[in-house]
């Protein structure tokens, strides 16, 4: 574990510079244009005044997102120290905005980059924009429950011999179900390439605080990585941040491309957050991580014991294409249920009041954060009970179902040609062998069944269909997916 400056980490700079400045009730004549709630609106009814009278934007004495020198670069130098960063930069739209920074900043048009392709969305759009060339490399899938699991070092460093051109690599640290790889080793070999590390640690933001949990990137030595705090920190939506480790890629190149993208009007809430969750996780993040492991352990062994439930542990995932393990994930199979995991999804919201992070067609996954309590547990454990009563059946055999290793379509184009290419729509059933000019998949977890610049599959049209029939929540330029937007390969230029 890093060793904290504690007296130092005890300081929240932007936090008390934030209610330093509202304990003043200035008379506000700047945006926002409610001036700290002085309007009655339906929001004031719901949540009364005070969320209006925190809504600042930039005033005198709290500093400047874009070009920070006072309260925001102390709270962000304060985060990069916590985290073994050599600077951070505090995200208020999100991982999706740090994975474009991160893409954006270290690549240019036509350079190569690898990468897996179980890459979130917010990935795909940086290739859209930096005009780089995606090289996917396969990870392995877990048969059983069609997880998409992690890339074992042997086929990162394969990948890595086989294309020495390639400008960096991208690494998830964890994916979204849990699984690592042994990212130690593998941004070793990649610098031994003379290649940037650009992570997403988009479900990992946790690990920078507890030793029972994976290595994290900055402690692997990657050049870049994005973490979401709300996720599993405890800050608020939409916060997240962006470490950057040494020099690789040029200060200069991160922070033009941060102010490219970042707003000019960003939200105190949101980096307050930030400041207040650095210096609990510095703090109380380590007990807290380490009692939430035991709890999830402890579900595990109690979901285990209800019939049409396997929750998967560390073990497990090791045995299927996993490094190491993120227990704060738990992963429970469906066995010999009448339902699927978006129809288990479903019932617990809407019969049990349970909102689960995620439903597949086998699986559903349960986060378990800082916020997490035992009471928790005893709830969704009760209402698994109930549905192992009504829909667990014996003689259920399960059908043989979609994802293989060598099922993802190929790509055929640069994302970025593909998305400014000559549009056509055509119907989904008439798209076999056309080029994809969207990304479409289900959300969550927002992993895209086909991007820009590949093509369409049988594999993928039966994907699509068969989420579309059991009305899974579908994201794509059409509603229902009935339509497609493909290339015009005519207008292709030669």
């Amino acid at each position: 574990m890093k060793k904290y400056d504690l007296e130092e980490q005890i300081k929240t700079p932007y936090l008390d510079a934030y209610k330093k400045y509202l304990d003043k009730h200035t008379t506000a004549f700047d945006v926002p244009g409610h001036h700290q709630g002085k309007i009655k609106t339906d929001f004031n009814k719901v949540f009364g005044p005070s969320i209006y009278k925190s809504d600042v934007n930039a005033p005198r004495g709290m500093d400047n997102l874009s070009h920070p020198t006072g309260v925001i670069k102390e709270a962000q130098e304060l985060f990069a120290k916590a985290c073994g960063a050599t600077y951070a930069k505090f995200l208020i739209n999100g991982s999706s905005e740090g994975n474009l920074i991160m893409l954006m900043s270290a690549l240019k048009a036509k350079e190569k980059i690898l990468m897996p392709r179980n890459v979130h969305k917010s990935v795909i759009n940086g290739l859209v924009l930096s005009g780089a060339v995606p090289i996917f490399v396969m990870p392995e899938i877990d048969k059983n429950t069609e997880i998409v699991n992690q890339i074992s070092y042997k086929d990162w460093k394969k990948a890595i011999d086989n294309n020495p051109d390639a400008k960096a690599i991208f690494i998830i640290n964890p994916t979204y179900f849990g699984a690592t790889c042994n990212i130690k080793k593998v941004v070793e070999y990649a610098h031994l390439k003379n290649m940037i590390v650009l992570v997403d640690e988009a479900h990992g933001s946790h690990f920078y605080f507890s030793s029972h949990s994976p290595i994290s990137a900055m402690e692997a030595g990657a050049d870049m990585s994005t973490l979401s705090i709300h996720k599993t920190g405890g800050s608020l939506t939409q916060s997240s941040v962006l470490l950057v480790n040494g020099n690789r890629v040029p200060r200069y190149d991160v922070i033009k491309t941060f102010n490219l993208l970042t707003t000019t009007s960003p939200s105190s809430l949101l980096i307050a957050s930030l400041d207040s969750a650095r210096k609990y996780l510095v703090f109380h993040g380590s007990r807290t991580i380490n009692r939430i492991i035991k709890l999830a352990r402890e579900a595990r062994n109690r979901i285990n014991e209800i019939k049409g439930f396997k929750a998967r542990d560390k073990e497990y995932f090791k045995e299927n294409g996993a490094y190491d393990y993120d227990e704060t994930k738990v992963v429970v199979e469906l066995d010999n249920l009448s339902l699927t995991g978006f129809e288990l999804y479903k019932i617990l919201k809407d019969k049990y009041n349970i909102q689960i992070e995620l439903g597949e067609t086998y699986v559903f996954l349960l986060l378990f954060t800082v916020g997490t309590k035992k009471e928790d547990v005893d709830i969704i454990v009760n209402a698994l009970k109930k549905i192992s009563k009504k829909y667990y059946k014996e003689d259920i055999v399960y059908p043989s179902h979609h994802y293989l290793k060598d099922s993802f379509p190929p790509l055929v184009l640069r994302p970025r040609e593909a998305y400014h290419a000559s549009l056509k729509i055509v119907k989904l059933d008439k798209a076999l062998n056309k080029i994809s000019k969207e990304m479409i998949m289900t959300y969550p977890p927002g992993i895209p069944v086909i991007i820009p610049g590949e093509r369409f599959t049988q594999n993928v049209i039966d994907e699509l269909k068969y989420f579309k029939k059991i009305k899974a929540n579908i994201l794509s330029d059409f509603e229902g997916v009935n339509e497609v937007s493909v290339v015009d390969e005519l207008k292709l230029e030669k």
